[in-house]
This record gives structure tokens, sequence and C-alpha cells, in this order.
């Protein structure tokens, strides 16, 4: 979610309170607080007082107060300076030269008149909600409260007290009082766009998503043209499932703005999330600027247009340059030598980010809680299971106030397992937190700042000659940047091909990837693949109604009976990894591989084909693959693929001799040892902070393997020299 700027369509047109509009960030990141209102706020308690004073023409005070409406500050100081050499003990005159010195940001000079101005009538609320908005912007965020309540004793309904009340609440981590003032203050006026777009923000960070997309909807039903409440509405909604409205929002912000690259980028993921390739055709006509200009994308949208981690990177940095900015937390003396518990600190700051989730558990389990002292930061509950683990939880804070509480935890390691997904974002390690900063790739490709040390990785997701791809330096671990776990006992999920709607003789392909990442390039082949092998099926995951249609509808273009695409009915958890058990063979996409999916299928048994592209997110299953050492199912060419899955779905003895071979390597496998990988984890860890305590820079790592001779990393599935085109900066 992000800021708003100062938009007259949501707030009308007098300048009531002051505003310190923000830096712009893209809107998939975690929700910022809210924004200072600043323009007309509908209802009572807004307008500057008409004072009673015989000798200042009232139609006069109309005058001033449309200078300073139409944001001609300096004219309307001018003219309250010369009246109050006549005037002096007009209140009216203080107070509007007082917000006309507010308004630009001359503290000093707004309070000597505002302060007059209270003097003269202690009985006006928006004086003293005007004096409270300066003392905020001089962080005497103390004495602003206690002004906003001498406002609201006043009179109840000053909506300038309110609302900026509730902002500075929010600056103080005080969510729940802060939502109450806006809550309030909607009472007072249930159109004003802009207090409903401060209320979603709050309601987004309480996890209420449900609550803020109906505000945000309110707030852009009242002002049309507030794109930012619209932009806010257009996430939210996608994120509930109807991708149709929220194009249709995006499409709005648009027309309105050609040039918002946000919101073309977003638009292109929830079209490709619809399976509507002409995203595609869109996504050239502007890919020369997109990400390079104006707000910043989405990572989640970007990393999917193409595999190009040149391009990427490029992008990531803009992303990162538009919005992670903090004030550096105070650094603490270096630590000479490694103490005997290296604190880390696990970061996972979205409750969606299942997948986080289940890896920060993985990684509890099995730390040597004799060498490493292990912080949680989680936005969720604390957990008795966790036992030796200090958690915190950080749901509903600002990044400022997570960051003083990792300050005092005084981590010697920070790492972040979320990264850019779901609704979160980078911003408080962007004030350096620990002395050593790590990714491990939730995101799976570079943050595109140096605020992270290093990203963890391996010699296949990021094989030598791709360290100009990441902003941060490499960790390679010696085996896969992941690990899973071995086989699970799944007889509770028992599933017959007829439970899941296959033939029982077919020859079932499956690719439970995501929807966006399904493109011509791997349809074509599953098309060509079905033709070529007889009565043989593909199996897709539960994707949205419009996106079935759509692969059924291309299906058919293809010459292929729309009926042999089969689309899985939902599940979670185990159901998902025990029903991949009936499939013969999962099809991997490419620029954006299968993930989660991927890995639960290697779990259940199911052999995964896979072509290693370029960038990290084109390559992750090829290194899962090569840690279970089943590297003939890794292909460098589509051309390599087709063939490879046409001769698996031909030769049924060379298939079933895979999955016996996958079975046994659950057992022996590097991918397979959780509890080698945390080994290698740690050593990984210790080997960068020594680098710390010896005052070195951070350089590219690798880990080595438990073998006394390590070999050094090679690209075993290299595509040779790839033509790499054109880079344009905007």
């Amino acid at each position: 979610m992000t800021l708003a700027k100062n938009d007259p369509q949501a707030t009308g047109l007098s300048h009531t309170t002051p505003v310190g509009a923000a830096t712009q960030r893209e809107a998939q990141a975690t929700p910022p607080l809210t924004m200072q209102i600043s323009g007309k706020l509908s209802g009572r308690g807004t307008r500057l007082p008409q004072q009673k004073d015989i000798k200042l023409d009232p139609e006069l005070q109309e005058q001033l107060t449309a200078l300073f409406q139409h944001g001609q500050y300096q004219q309307a100081a001018t003219q309250c300076a010369e009246l109050l050499n006549s005037h002096r003990k007009s209140a009216f005159l203080w107070e509007l030269l007082g917000r006309c010195h507010l308004a630009q940001t001359a503290l000093d000079e707004a309070a000597t008149c505002l302060n007059k101005a209270c003097e003269l009538n202690p009985t006006s609320a928006t004086t003293f909600a005007a004096m409270g908005d300066v003392y905020r912007l001089q962080n005497r965020s103390e004495d602003a409260v206690a002004l906003y309540r001498k406002a609201l004793a006043l009179d109840s309904t000053c909506l300038p007290a309110l609302n900026n009340l509730g902002n500075t609440l929010l600056d103080q981590d005080r969510i729940i009082e802060a939502d109450q003032c806006f809550a309030n203050a909607i009472d007072q006026a249930p159109d004003n766009a802009q207090l409903l777009y401060n209320r979603a923000n709050i309601q987004r960070q309480l996890g209420n998503l449900g609550i803020a997309r109906d505000l945000y909807g309110q707030a852009a039903r009242f002002a049309p043209g507030f794109l930012e409440a619209r932009y806010n509405l257009a996430q939210l909604t996608g994120m509930a499932g109807d991708r149709v409205e929220a194009i249709r929002n995006l499409e709005q912000i648009l027309l309105a703005r050609p040039n918002d690259d946000r919101a073309r980028a977003q638009k292109l993921r929830l079209m490709a999330d619809l399976c509507d390739w002409r995203w595609l055709d869109e996504y050239q006509d502007h890919r020369r600027h997109l990400g390079l200009r104006g707000s910043a994308c989405a990572p989640q949208a970007q990393i999917g247009l193409e595999d190009n981690p040149d391009l990427l990177r490029i992008r990531m940095q803009a992303h990162a340059s538009a919005g992670l900015q903090a004030d550096p937390a105070p650094q603490r003396p270096r630590a000479e030598t490694r103490p005997q518990q290296l604190r880390v600190g696990y970061f996972v700051s979205s409750a969606q980010d299942l997948d986080a989730l289940r890896l920060l558990d993985s990684l509890l389990a099995r730390h040597d809680q004799s060498r490493f002292s292990l912080y949680v930061y989680t936005a969720s509950a604390p957990r008795a299971d966790l036992v030796g683990v200090l958690h915190r939880d950080i749901r509903g804070l600002s990044p400022t106030t997570i960051k003083t509480q990792a300050v005092a935890d005084q981590l010697d390691i920070a790492i972040d397992l979320t990264s850019y997904t779901h609704e979160a974002d980078a911003t408080v390690f962007s004030a350096r937190i620990a002395p050593v900063q790590v990714a491990m790739p939730g995101f799976p490709g570079t943050m595109g700042t140096p605020t992270y040390d290093y990203i963890l990785g391996d010699a296949i997701t990021c094989p030598p000659g791709s360290e100009r791809y990441f902003e941060e330096h490499l960790i390679r671990l010696p085996h896969s940047y992941l690990s899973i776990s071995g086989p699970q006992d799944l007889s509770g999920h028992q599933f017959s091909r007829r439970d899941c709607g296959l033939p029982d003789e077919a020859f079932v392909f499956c690719s439970f990837t995501a929807s966006h990442a399904v493109t011509p390039r791997e349809f074509d082949i599953w098309m060509r693949l079905l033709t070529k092998i007889d009565g043989s099926v593909l199996w897709l995951a539960d994707y949205a109604e419009e996106a079935q249609a759509a692969l059924r509808t291309a299906a058919g273009d293809r010459s292929v009976d729309p009926s042999r695409l089969i689309f899985a009915a939902p599940c979670t958890g185990e159901e998902r990894m025990a029903r991949s058990m009936v499939a013969d063979l999962f099809l991997d996409s490419f620029t954006l591989n299968a993930g989660p999916a991927a890995r639960d299928a290697l779990v259940a048994g199911l052999p995964v084909l896979t072509m290693a592209g370029r960038q990290f997110a084109a390559r992750t299953t090829a290194s899962l693959l090569a840690a279970a050492d089943m590297e003939e199912l890794v292909t460098t060419t589509p051309q390599a693929y087709e063939a490879r899955a046409q001769t698996l779905a031909g030769d049924r003895d060379q298939l079933m001799a895979l999955r016996s071979k996958l079975r046994l390597m659950q057992s022996k496998a590097p991918l397979f040892d959780t509890a080698r990988y945390m080994q290698d984890l740690e050593r990984g860890l210790d080997i960068v902070f020594a680098r710390h305590c010896d005052a070195l820079p951070p350089q590219h790592v690798a880990v080595p393997a438990e073998d006394p001779l390590p070999k050094p990393p090679v690209d075993r599935f290299s595509h040779g020299k790839v033509a790499v085109p054109p880079i344009h900066a905007a």
C-alpha cells in the first residue's frame, strides 16, 4: 500500500492541516501507516473560525481564506502581516498567518503565531489542532497528542485533530487508538475519501484485508480520481480472487496516468494469472522503460516478465531506491571474536507467507542452540513449542519499532526469510539492524540493495559468472540453497486416479505451477506432447475459472481436445502432496519454476522435468534435482525438454527406474538431508561473521562440503553463449 499524494479529489480544496508527504512506494510491500491529510475535510470543525471582529471585514476574511485554500500561502501571509498592524487582537489573522508558515514548514514562526491565536481565542479547536501539527513536525509527539486532545475536548468533531491525532498515535505504534480516531472522524465525514483511505491503511496493516478493501472501495467511489486508493483497491481485489475487477481498476489508473509503471506491471501480472497472454504484447510495448521510472513496481510483478537477470537487477535497484530508506540504527562496536552463541534473528514479516513459516520451523528444529542463540520476529502470536527461542510478535508494528526491538536484541546476524513476498518489504533491514544481514530467497532474485550483505544460493541457482546479477554477495551452499523433508507418511491421504478425475490408463503429465508462470513457450510444448502421446492428459492446478477457460481455448487453437486438460480440485497441504503420486511426470515452467509445487512432487516421489534458465527463479528446480542426484531430469533448451518428456512418456520402464531412484535418493541425497543442510548453513554463517570480526568487507563465499577437498563451483547446466537482449535504461 502506498501513501497518497495530496489529492484534491480526495479531500477538497482547503489546506487545513499540514502535510509531510512521504516518498511513494510500490503498494505490494508492507503497508505504510497512513498519510497526513492535506485538503478540506468535509464536516464540522474543519474551517478557519470566522472572528466576530467588527473591525475586520467578513468579506476580507473570506478572501484571505480562499487564498490559503488555493495554496497561495505567501500572498495570504503577506496580507495577514499587513492587516495585523491595525488588527493586533484578531485571532483569525494570527491563526491564518500561523497556518501559512506551517504550510511552508517555517515551524518557529508558525508556533509564535498560533500561540498568539490560542491566547486570543482559547476556545478554538482548530487553532489547537494546528499547534499540534507544529509539534508533530518538530518530533514532539507527546506535546502534539496533548494539543490534539485539547482540541477534541473543545470540539469532539474537529476532524483535523482526529485525523492527525490518529497519525501521531500511529507514529507511536498505538495502532488501535489510531484506528478509533479515524473511525470517529469517518462518523463525522463518511464521504471523505482521505479519511477512508487512512483507516483502510490501518486495517490492512492489522491484516483485516476485507475491511481494508471495502474502505478503499468507498474512497475510490467518493473520489474517482483518488488513484492511490484505486491502486490499493485493485491490489486487495486481486488478492481476494477477483482479478477481472482488479484489472478494471488498474486500467482506470492507466487511463489517467499512462506512464504509471507500477499499475501496468500489476496489470500484466494479473493478466498472466488469468492466462490472458495478451500481456506478452503489452509488455513488449512498454519493456524499454517498465520499472525504471516513476513509482516502484512490485518485485513479484516483475520477476516473471522475462528470464533476463541483468534487466531484473536494474529494475530491482530502481524499486529499492524508490522506497528502501530508513534512519540507520546505532551501531555497536564490532566484535573481534565470535561469541560462544551467535545471535541470529529470523524475520518472517507476513503471516500469509506459509512457505517461509514452514522453512522457519525446519531451521529452528535443527539449529545447534549450543552455538546459536535464536530470535524469531513473525507477524503471529508466540508459540509454546519453540523451546529456547526468543519470539517477537511484530503484528501491527511499524518498521521503526521493529528496528528498535531488533537493535535492542543485539543481533549478530539478521536473516530475512520473507523478502519481497506477500505484504512484506525490506524497510527494517535498510536500517542496518545487525552487523551481517542475509536474504534467504523467499523472493528468488536480487533484492536490488546493498542493505543485504549476502543472499543464499548454490552453484546451480548462482553459477560462476552470475555474480553480476546480484546486488548482494553470494553464500553458495555446497548442495542446494534449500532443503526439503524426506518421505512423509501420507497414508491418511490415499488418492486413486478416479478420485482425482483422471483416466486410469492414460499417461498423466502434470504441472501444478502457478498460472502466471504458464506462457505459450511451455504450453506449446505441452500440447505437442499430448498430440504425440496417444490418450495422454495434462493435469493442472485449480486455476481461476477465467484461466481454465483461456487454456482450454488455447488447447483447441492447437488442435488438442480441451477435455484433455484436467484441472485439479482445490486442496491444501498433505492432500496436495499425496495426490501428486498418481501422476506420471511433472512438467516444470520456465521463466518461473514451479517452486513449492516442484518440491512437493519430489517429496511424493514424482519425477520433475525442468529446463534450467538464466535467472535464479528459472534455476531453482535444477538446484533441487542436482542435490537429489537426479540430474538426468535437467535440460537446458526447450528442444531437449520436449524430447526428454516424449522419451519418458514412451518408455514406462525408464520412467519407473527414475521413480525408484528418486525413492532411493530420498534416504541418501543431500536434498533430503535437513540435518546436513543445517550444518552447511551454520558453517556459512560462521564464515561470513568471521569476516566481519576481521574487519573484512563482504565477499562471495563458497561454503565447503563435508568432503575435505571440495570441488570449485561449476555450472553443470550452462546454456553456453546465450544471446542477451539489449537492456535499455530510462
